[in-house]
């Protein structure tokens, strides 16, 4: 028991990191948007829009992570890992767009 709330420990804090990258990362894209013209900023704005209510949703998930702790059923852990990869492939495509 106390080995799986280190593990949950662990993940929580390895996501929370990435999530702040990915923070990062969305305001150096909305800095990028400022500066594109308008069709190029329209579809940034979108994208920056979809990747910033993706981030929310992870980050609800992430605190359902945090609560449950080592009490952190399958399902819980499985939904996270699905909105993170949906999150990364999110970034990845967008910010292989803008670059």
């Amino acid at each position: 028991m106390e080995e799986e709330k280190k593990e949950v420990q662990i993940k929580v804090e390895t996501l929370d990191a990435q999530l702040k990258e990915w923070g990062i990362d969305l305001e150096k894209l909305k800095a990028k948007a400022g500066k594109t013209k308008t069709n190029a900023k329209v579809k940034l704005d979108n994208e920056i829009t979809a990747l910033r209510t993706k981030m929310d949703e992870a980050q609800k998930k992430l605190e359902e992570l945090k609560k449950a702790g080592g009490a952190a059923s399958g399902e819980l852990k499985k939904g996270i890992e699905g909105a993170w990869a949906e999150l990364k492939k999110a970034f990845d495509n967008a910010t292989a767009k803008f670059k």
